[in-house]
């Protein structure tokens, strides 16, 4: 997943950066680092450095939603719930200790003592209530107003008991609402800090106060994002004095550096490069498949797709399974539709597997009047892994099929820019939460991007989702999923799924880490160590 403008999930642009993205690039110089303390000398903690193929413009959630914004704001933030990564992905008391449900639509939550941001402040119930507030989150004018229409919709207001007390109450008996508090963007921020900063997105948006593992020192667009160590984190010191996430796009560069010893850590490397780490006796390769399907969009409103036999034929003449064993060697799967198993009781085990039929695609392109109009194939120069090599891939099956596909780069940030060429393009999906809905509807509904940029909507697939929405029994849900996924998927088809995708990281040993099956990485406390530290 990228960053997308406005409500979508995937391509390298922000929310509000149209308007903001020329000025936090001038500002980004003007931006001060964090004073060092003064015994930042006498800190013997080694520093982390990875290489990383991009990183967000923005390092407040509310304001970023992408592959990479995942992986930087986990060190960064604390959300309200956690989700059990390691396991099965269900709620897990975070800066909230437990919780009761007063009715089905108040839900009081006790807050964890003792948690220090950034600013040495201690959370209290005022933090949480100014973080799902009007201010931040639920006016139209508030910097955080998308992710409510994607994240927060059932949210009505937020209620202070007492310091360590909150009421979260909910517009009405919401099923997933604990999944909602327990996903990326329900951080909880300093209310002090973010008043003190007197209203300057730009600047917050780029070095926020959260309660995370570590805080922003120091953020230069195009190049870097610096993380220190936040000592007083309630889970703990953390290994590493400081953490520099340095933009390197080309992967081999990021391999070179990681054999030369410049990184410690190099993110998102293909399948067919991974030898080249494994051979070098002082490195490693971790990682794997995790909860994100690689998907095209298809934009319906082009002339060569408006006819949804033309959409059918793409979908049916993709041998995915050959994508997966030979670019990706077999390293990750292709999904039966664009679902996951951690949907747990929504996952539709029976979903029908994609089809691989070019003699019926061939069939639908000619009963559609297809003549040989030219499909545009956006790709962003390997911002997913292996993202070249598979859309080369399926450029070829298309003509293979008598479809005049032609892959075209595009810069990050431009893969929904509109053209009278637009067709289709890379993009992904993540499993954010244990459920279909902001997973899945959100992002491919009115308040997401497809529509935002003019290139699929479909009304029943929007009352389908906002049915499911207020849908509590899982049987119930799972009905209209299955319908949702026919809708999408095949019937009037606006995405399709390639593959799994799956992460690898080159590591120096010495370095204890392990990923975890997600796009976050985790560098806190218990989770990152330095062999050379044991004495």
């Amino acid at each position: 997943m990228s960053e997308f403008l406005l409500t979508g999930f995937n391509s390298p642009v922000t929310r509000r950066t149209t308007l903001l993205m020329g000025a936090a690039a001038g500002l980004s110089a003007f931006v001060p680092a964090l004073s060092a303390s003064a015994d930042d000398n006498a800190d013997k903690r080694p520093e982390l450095r990875i290489a990383v193929q991009m990183n967000p413009v923005s390092q407040e959630p509310v304001d970023a939603a992408s592959n990479v914004a995942f992986r930087n704001n986990y060190s960064i933030h604390e959300t309200v719930l956690a989700l059990d990564m390691r396991g099965d992905f269900s709620v897990k008391p975070n800066l909230a200790t437990s919780w009761t449900w007063i009715s089905p639509t108040v839900l009081e939550m006790k807050l964890r003592p003792g948690v220090i941001f950034h600013d040495g402040r201690e959370m209290t119930a005022e933090d949480v209530a100014f973080s799902f507030g009007p201010e931040r989150l639920l006016n139209k004018d508030a910097p955080g107003y998308p992710t409510y229409r994607t994240n927060f919709t059932s949210l009505d207001h937020v209620e202070v008991v007492d310091p360590l007390t909150v009421r979260f109450v909910t517009k009405f008996q919401d099923p997933i609402f604990l999944q909602r508090l327990a996903s990326y963007a329900a951080v909880v921020i300093s209310k002090d800090a973010w008043q003190k900063n007197g209203g300057n997105w730009t600047t917050w948006r780029q070095k926020p106060v959260g309660a995370g593992p570590y805080k922003v020192e120091s953020y230069t667009a195009n190049e870097s994002v610096v993380l220190a160590a936040h000592d007083q984190a309630y889970r703990g010191k953390p290994a590493a004095k400081r953490v520099t996430l340095r933009i390197v796009p080309e992967v081999s560069s990021r391999i070179a550096g990681l054999l030369a010893g410049d990184y410690d850590i190099a993110t998102d490397l293909p399948p067919d490069q991974l030898s080249v780490v494994t051979a070098s006796t002082g490195h490693e390769i971790v990682g794997g498949p995790v909860p994100n399907n690689r998907i095209l969009f298809f934009d319906k409103n082009n002339p060569a797709l408006k006819d949804p036999r033309v959409r059918q034929a793409l979908i049916l003449s993709i041998d995915r399974q050959a994508i997966v064993d030979t670019i990706w060697n077999g390293r990750t799967k292709v999904p039966n539709g664009l679902q996951f198993e951690l949907y747990g009781p929504i996952y539709l085990k029976d979903y029908p597997a994609y089809k691989y039929d070019p003699d019926q695609a061939m069939q639908l392109l000619k009963d559609a009047g297809y003549n040989g109009e030219e499909i545009e194939v956006r790709s962003q120069n390997n911002y997913y892994t292996a993202e070249n090599p598979v859309t080369q891939a399926v450029v070829a099956m298309w003509q293979a099929v008598g479809v005049n596909a032609k892959m075209k780069f595009v810069e990050s940030g431009k893969l929904f820019d509109n053209s009278p060429t637009r067709a289709t393009g890379n993009w992904s999906s993540t499993g954010q939460i244990p459920d279909p809905y902001i997973s899945f509807f959100t992002q491919f509904s009115a308040a997401g991007s497809l529509t935002s940029f003019k290139i699929w909507q479909n009304a029943d697939f929007d009352a389908l989702g906002a049915k499911m929405e207020t849908t509590v029994d899982p049987a119930d849900r799972a009905k209209i999923f299955r319908d949702m996924l026919h809708l999408i998927e095949w019937e009037d088809p606006g995405v399709t799924v390639l593959h799994q995708n799956a992460v690898f990281f080159g590591v120096r040993k010495g370095i204890k880490w392990q990923p975890l099956p997600a796009f976050q990485m985790d560098l806190g406390a218990g989770s990152l160590a330095f062999e050379e530290q044991k004495s």
